[in-house]
């Protein structure tokens, strides 16, 4: 594993033109650096995964990482922007396959980087065949991610299809939002919204006014593609959530009891943490033809309060 894209390599073929550094950990995994006029950026080839994401306008980081993410082949990274994909939560038949599907498993190559005129810095990449892709799970296809870092960060993943028959996905992107104080945030966009309530039996739901967070709260908002907010009145800022081609919004966060469980987040991590996950997720599942493509997109802006 991570022997097709050296640390040499990587450097000579990118480095030279573009705000862009490279290091690699003991283990092997690979990680892109960006700093560029607008944010600095930390992008994890294992997984395809942007795992930091820090506007220069910002005294604090947007994306969260946990203390205790573990940065090794075949562990989940537990920070930024997961890729959950082709299947979110458990897969639906194969009890033994992995939660959130293998793209946040998988190693990626980097094929370009670029630098757009106003400033951006932009990666493509592609998902590598794995023991988990070739073993197919039903899915022919294949997976390129493009992330644009400046001043808003932008993640567009396009699924193709490259069999001789229609597919069916589920997919999200698993953002991990730092804010100052789980309990004193909000998260507006969603009144009005059904929701499949994950922490009580999967009871289908209304939301009511914002979202607030008293205890644990893991939710699917279905047949929705509007923006979200993310108030922080603390950080004086919110985040907005927009996206394209996503169905889906999940919120999540794991209270002491749940996060204590957790290896890799800890008692005291989820203080700080929400996500707020654009997806294609439970009924709103995705069909790619053959020979089609599939894209959802994200844009994260933060503005002052």
């Amino acid at each position: 594993m991570f022997t097709l894209q050296r640390l040499s390599n990587l450097i000579s073929q990118f480095s030279k033109d573009n705000p862009i550094t490279f290091e690699q950990l003991d283990n092997g995994i690979i990680l892109a650096k960006i700093d560029n006029a607008f944010a600095t950026a930390t992008i994890s080839l294992y997984g395809g995964q942007v795992v930091a994401w820090q506007p220069k306008s910002q005294a604090t980081p947007v994306l969260w990482c946990s203390e205790l993410a573990q940065f090794k082949p075949g562990k989940a990274i537990r920070a930024g922007v997961p890729i959950c994909w082709p299947w979110f939560g458990a897969h639906p038949t194969e009890n033994k396959s992995p939660s959130h599907g293998y793209a946040r498993l998988s190693e990626w190559e980097l094929t370009a980087v670029t630098t757009t005129p106003s400033g951006s810095t932009e990666l493509y990449m592609t998902m590598l065949d794995s023991e988990h892709s070739r073993s197919n799970f039903g899915i022919s296809a294949s997976l390129a991610i493009r992330i644009s870092v400046g001043e808003q960060l932008s993640i567009e993943l396009t699924t193709t299809n490259t069999g001789n028959k229609a597919i069916t996905l589920t997919e999200a992107l698993h953002a991990y939002f730092y804010v100052s104080d789980i309990t004193q945030i909000k998260i507006s966009g969603l009144n009005g919204c059904d929701y499949v309530d994950l922490i009580d039996g999967n009871t289908l739901k209304t939301q009511l006014g914002a979202i607030e967070f008293t205890e644990e709260l893991g939710r699917v908002y279905v047949d929705t593609t509007v923006d979200c907010l993310i108030e922080d009145p603390l950080l004086s800022r919110s985040i907005r959530v927009a996206k394209t081609a996503s169905q889906s919004t999940v919120v999540w966060n794991p209270w002491r009891e749940t996060a204590t469980k957790m290896d890799d987040l800890g008692a005291t991590g989820w203080t700080s943490m929400v996500c707020v996950e654009s997806a294609n997720a439970l009924e709103n599942k995705v069909s790619v033809e053959s020979g089609a493509q599939h894209a959802l997109n994200v844009i994260y802006s933060v503005t002052i309060l």
